[in-house]
């Protein structure tokens, strides 16, 4: 849809829905600035409201304009806001109060909370979202995972690819429509910021109808949205790039919408911090919607004590229903489930646990879920450890798993879309194949040798992260906006199929794949890190592919052999995230149809920051649809030499130097004759 059209429709709404104009003809933006606490609302807000964004989606209901305020600063937990919450845990609930586990630490947030604000809008209304960046020594971006931004591609939020990071103390409007239904949420794109608290949940909801499988359950509430991040009782300086003598990748425990406990495994000792609780009635079917808002190297696995789950969706994506009993879930991926209530009246554990290496340390958060007329908030059960509360039964995308029979694993590729999928995914030969390798490099300290690497602990060295031996560097101007200032050697060389090419043990330059609009695209990528277990996982932007095939092996000719001699689904589910298997493949496609510049990087944080990343390019610059006028600009500035002598030569016969001269001269007479000289 072409930015035209999004205005008119725009006009159409704001006129219809009765939206306040200025006097000059623009939106007064405060008539419909929205609350930051939606995320804990138990139920939608009444009919009557009119304004706010967080409501029970209708089939005849008008679209909104939602409109937030973002304040992004220094923050930390446990400040003065929270007195003495750590001992009478009613004020933990104190405004501006972030408990987190009852540690104390600096953070980032947004509008100083943790996790920042939940967007929560229907299909088709408008989110406007200002970001006044006040975090000192700092520029920062936010990026809508998931979203595609199909014609608003300057929305995208990943520095020097789709706009200039926002500076300190100056603000940048993001500004896009909700024309994507599902499970989403937003993040910041710059550095490290992420680990530090800078994410929340984007829920975009449908009339319940319209849902693939609506019928399924009866409510949808906005508090029953889960986003697990990892936590960190270390400074960010400490992870990244990473002390040479401390496991700088195990992070310390987990939070559950900002929110739990920590208990020290050698003392026994555990804070009082409040859990998160999510409460449901006896007898009713409920949509959990699960985000994985995780940045560390090792994936999570979530279980519902005493219930099973009916799985309904995968990253925004519809599935055909299948049950299962606990799941593993990696880093940007969001499962909705569906949870009977049919249990006894009480309250049960959530329990998170740390898998892959994280296993080892006992690394894992617990919640609530409670029945409504149960006895206690808290289960009347003794608080599980990590190494006790094993899940049993069918687990949904198990790590390195064949998923053969009898292994009670159900992978990415059982599962089938519950929607339509285009057809030209299907075709037996894609356009343009691209195979892509994962890879670690280990560089030797040379003198002016330069390099952003990341060490992950006391058992390696510095480590840099690559695709094809190309270690992503990023341009010094977004090529969205400024694709004309970046220098023809910044990128990388392309073959004849539009990918990139490095003939040495590593290059370091623009990774940039060019595509032509429309084509149908397959991506084989290869895990050759060797990484000791760990499944990297890789997110696309602006784009949602098919994924076709998972496997166990990395060398490109068994998988070419293997994945061509399997009958393949004729309805592989649509994901923007998923796992490579360690020392194994996965193979994806998209047909091509969005243009811009899109990123496709691991999103384990810090093999994307040390440059485990490239951008595809689909289309050409004329393809795109035009930017908005006055979108801020950057780049080097390195000026020819020599101009600063000139300038102050030509200076000393400037008129205005001339008359400080006379002056000076005048004042020096002036003083001889006084002291008669």
């Amino acid at each position: 849809m072409t930015s035209s059209v999004h205005w008119a429709i725009f006009l159409l709404a704001t006129f219809s829905s009765g939206w306040q104009l200025t006097q000059s003809g623009s939106v007064n933006l405060e008539n419909f600035l929205q609350p930051d606490d939606v995320g804990d609302y138990k139920e939608f807000v009444r009919d009557s409201d009119t304004t706010n964004c967080a409501r029970d989606c209708k089939k005849d209901g008008a679209p909104r304009l939602c409109y937030y305020r973002f304040t992004l600063e220094a923050y930390a937990t446990l400040t003065d806001a929270c007195q003495n919450c750590t001992e009478q845990i009613s004020q933990c609930a104190n405004v501006q109060c972030v408990p987190a586990d009852g540690f104390e630490k600096g953070i980032l947030t947004a509008n100083r909370r943790l996790p920042g604000p939940s967007i929560q809008v229907c299909l088709g209304d408008e989110i406007v979202v200002d970001v006044d960046n006040k975090m000192p020594a700092r520029s920062t971006t936010l990026h809508w995972h998931g979203i595609f931004q199909r014609g608003t591609q300057w929305n995208d939020g990943v520095p020097m690819v789709t706009q200039c990071a926002i500076p300190e103390d100056t603000k940048f409007r993001y500004n896009f429509y909700a024309n994507q239904p599902g499970t989403f949420y937003w993040h910041s794109h710059d550095g490290t910021q992420k680990v530090l608290g800078l994410q929340g949940s984007l829920v975009v909801r449908r009339p319940k109808e319209d849902s693939p499988n609506g019928k399924l359950y009866d409510f949808d509430k906005p508090d029953h949205v889960i986003l697990v991040t990892d936590w960190f009782h270390r400074s960010e300086e400490d992870q990244f790039p990473g002390m040479r003598n401390s496991n700088n990748y195990i992070f310390t425990y987990f939070l559950i919408n900002g929110r739990g406990r920590y208990k020290d495994l050698k003392s026994g000792n555990s804070t009082i911090t409040p859990y998160t609780v999510f409460h449901v009635q006896p007898g009713k079917r409920y949509r959990l919607r699960i985000i994985a808002a995780t940045c560390s190297h090792c994936h999570t696995r979530i279980s519902f004590e005493g219930h099973n789950l009916t799985l309904i969706a995968t990253d925004a994506n519809p599935v055909k229903p299948v049950v299962i009993d606990y799941f593993d879930i990696y880093s940007g991926e969001r499962y909705d489930f569906v949870l009977n209530a049919t249990n006894e009246i009480k309250s049960y554990w959530i329990k998170v646990q740390g898998m892959g290496p994280c296993a080892l340390d006992n690394i894992y958060q617990l919640a609530v879920l409670q029945y409504e007329g149960a006895n206690s908030a808290l289960p009347k059960s003794s608080v599980p450890e990590a190494d006790v509360f094993n899940p049993t039964g069918i687990v949904l995308n198990p790590e390195n798993a064949t998923c053969a029979k009898g292994q009670n694993g159900l992978c990415v590729t059982h599962l089938e879309s519950a929607v339509p999928i285009n057809k030209n995914v299907l075709v037996p030969d894609p356009d343009i194949e691209f195979v892509l390798r994962m890879g670690y490099y280990f560089p030797k300290v040379k003198k002016d040798y330069y390099f952003t690497f990341n060490r992950p602990g006391p058992d390696f060295s510095d480590t840099m992260f690559w695709f094809n031996n190309i270690f992503n560097q990023l341009p010094e101007s977004p090529p969205l906006s400024q694709w004309k200032d970046i220098p023809a050697d910044a990128y990388c060389p392309l073959a004849s199929n539009g990918s990139a090419v490095c003939n040495k043990d590593l290059c370091s330059c623009f990774h940039n794949l060019k595509i032509k609009l429309g084509a149908v695209v397959e991506f084989t990528i290869l895990d050759e890190s060797n990484a000791g277990g760990i499944s990297h996982p890789l997110h696309l932007h602006g784009f949602a592919f098919n994924v076709m095939d998972i496997g166990l092996t990395n060398d490109a000719k068994n998988v070419a052999a293997i994945y061509k001699s399997k009958q393949l689904s004729v309805a592989p589910v649509l994901k923007d995230t998923v796992a490579v298997p360690s020392e194994g493949y996965t193979v994806v496609r998209i047909v091509a149809d969005n243009p811009g510049y899109w990123m496709f990087h691991c999103h384990f944080l810090f093999h994307h920051v040390a440059g485990m990343s490239f951008v595809i390019q689909v289309g050409e610059p004329e393809d795109l649809p035009p930017m908005p006028q006055g979108i801020p600009k950057c780049g080097n500035f390195l000026p020819p030499v020599g101009n600063a002598p000139k300038q102050l030569a030509n200076a000393k016969s400037s008129s205005f130097v001339q008359w400080v001269d006379s002056v000076v001269e005048k004042g020096k007479k002036l003083v001889n004759k006084i002291f008669g000289r």
